[in-house]
């Protein structure tokens, strides 16, 4: 029981090489539904991890780089894919960036046993931007037409959160050093 957050959490990082090869091979239901349970991954493990007080020094360190992987995953995948077009890209280029960046100040810090917390906004973050993307494959799904205009909202949304929570943590980093 004691490591179920922590293979929770790998079977996250694991799905990103499947929706990989399901964006070449698959469809966009198989891409949705393993989107779907590597998102529940996330959900089940941070619950799990606090009810239980099965919190580890592995779960602390791998869950934000595994929500980061599986997000940066699928933000490549939808922009090659071109399942995003245009100018909208550039709120998935901000997300993937945000993200590559803040994993390299939370790895320089952790060198000196320091860290960032991870906030209730940057938990909340990570939703929204399961939502967006999540949406999106929806939208390709079900051909929602009528349903485009509230994802490219929902996206720049994501982008917008996932930039101030990026100068939140950049401050704290900061602060750290």
């Amino acid at each position: 029981m004691k490591y179920i957050p922590n293979i929770l959490t790998i079977l996250r990082l694991l799905a990103c090489p499947i929706l990989i090869y399901l964006f070449i091979f698959g469809t966009y239901l198989t891409i949705l539904a393993v989107f779907i349970l590597a998102c529940l991954t996330d959900f089940f493990d941070g619950y799990l991890a606090r009810k239980e007080s099965l919190k580890t020094n592995l779960g602390k360190f791998l869950d934000p780089i595994a929500d980061k992987i599986l997000i940066i995953t699928m933000c490549i995948m939808l922009i090659i894919n071109e399942d995003i077009s245009g100018l909208h890209k550039l709120a998935f280029y901000i997300i993937i960036l945000r993200e590559i960046i803040i994993t390299f100040l939370r790895l320089n810090l952790e060198n000196e046993n320091k860290n960032i917390d991870v906030s209730k906004l940057s938990k909340y973050k990570t939703f929204i931007q399961m939502t967006a993307i999540g949406s999106i494959l929806i939208y390709h799904n079900f051909e929602l037409f009528y349903f485009q205009l509230p994802i490219i909202i929902l996206v720049w949304f994501a982008a917008f959160v996932t930039l101030i929570t990026g100068v939140q943590h950049a401050k704290t980093y900061k602060k750290l050093k």
